[in-house]
């Protein structure tokens, strides 16, 4: 099998060669650039730039030694944003948005420190926002990438969290979720606003590789570690609709696949999410209050495919000796893959104080363990 076909063949829920293996499909599934440098240099691997889409993590598009030496079966297709980030001279910097962000005192991320709605106070207040131009820097060097890569499963990556995570930039979160609460006809407001914005802009990058790319990437955080971050009652009335919407369009006009990032425990909605056409999803964090392996195989492996939860990032990854980061490898794989349905990731990002003997066991167990 190829490596596309090995993903799609998962997607169906029928059992592949071997469990699919994505390394930075998506830019929840890839590693801090002070990761990919230590990686490189620990196993002699040639050095071909370092490519950072998503600036405020700080986090790569992998290199292709990487992919290649893993095995990778996946490559994102990360368009820029609108235009490079705006140096606001006081250490700062503004994205495409208008939000502000913020270099971490460690240097290492950004932090949102300016929201470009957050004293907005009512509907005339939300038109007068200016959504990002559609250029051509957005899509420079995209279709080139998917054309290198012909034989790799091709994610289409770059859309952020229009429904939930984006409003909640825009206005900031406490406004955002008092927004929910209190004030639902402004939150309304500016979730269609976003909406009539998403439409065109998923064209606009469709024109340009809709017809090379795989797998479509959303993301909207939902949930905590213990809940919902909204009851499932508003997810349903506020958000679900307008998912709907963005993934019916996706889906109706070319015919792709919906892969979609929400962190936390976000059960209680994933029969929803499927019902709205989300063919996989990531990062089934596996740490979060009821989102064990096996009850969620138990409840929703036919319907949709688990793409992550291969090993705990919060705690084992990161401070677990080798033998435990193995043991949990080769449980969660045993759990996951029987049937189809599986693609192989650690739960998030690989971040800078996870050891490279463990990121070496994680994928040594995978590859002990990944074959039908």
């Amino acid at each position: 099998m190829t490596s596309k076909e090995r993903v799609l063949t998962a997607l169906s829920h029928t059992e592949p060669d071997y469990v699919p293996l994505d390394i930075g499909g998506i830019n929840n599934t890839t590693m801090h650039y002070t990761v990919q440098d230590k990686l490189r240099k620990h196993l002699g691997l040639a050095d071909n730039g370092t490519e950072i889409r998503a600036l405020n993590q700080n986090v790569v598009v992998p290199d292709d030694s990487i992919l290649e030496y893993f095995g990778a079966d996946c490559v994102s297709l990360y368009f820029n944003e609108s235009r490079p980030w705006k140096d606001n001279g006081d250490g700062t910097f503004t994205d495409m948005w208008g939000v502000i962000q913020k270099p971490n005192p460690d240097g290492l991320y950004f932090n949102m420190v300016g929201h470009p709605l957050e004293d907005a106070e009512s509907d005339r207040d939300i038109d007068a926002y200016t959504f990002p131009a559609l250029t051509p820097f957005m899509i420079k060097g995209l279709r080139e990438r998917a054309l290198k890569h012909p034989d790799k499963c091709l994610i289409l990556e770059g859309f952020r969290e229009p429904m939930f995570g984006l409003p909640s930039w825009l206005r900031k979160n406490e406004n955002f979720y008092t927004d929910i609460a209190a004030d639902e006809e402004l939150c309304v407001h500016l979730l269609d606003r976003i909406v009539e914005f998403y439409l065109p802009f998923i064209d606009f990058i469709m024109a340009e590789v809709g017809d090379l790319v795989d797998i479509v990437k959303f993301a909207d955080d939902l949930g905590s570690q213990q809940s919902l971050l909204l009851s499932p009652a508003a997810y349903r009335r506020i958000v679900k609709p307008r998912q709907a919407k963005l993934y019916a369009h996706v889906k109706e006009k070319y015919h792709k696949k919906i892969l979609l990032h929400s962190c936390g425990a976000i059960r209680p909605i994933i029969g929803d999410l499927i019902e709205i056409g989300v063919d996989a999803l990531n990062p089934v964090q596996i740490s979060a209050k009821n989102m064990e392996p096996e009850k969620l195989k138990a409840e929703f492996g036919g319907k949709i495919t688990f793409w992550g939860g291969g090993i705990d990032t919060q705690s084992v990854l990161n401070n677990a000796g080798v033998e435990e980061v193995k043991r949990q490898v080769k449980h969660n794989l045993s759990t996951f893959k029987p049937g189809g349905g599986y693609v192989f990731a650690q739960v998030h990002n690989i971040m800078p104080d996870v050891p490279i003997e463990n990121i070496l066991a994680m994928y040594e167990s995978y590859k002990e363990n990944a074959h039908y």
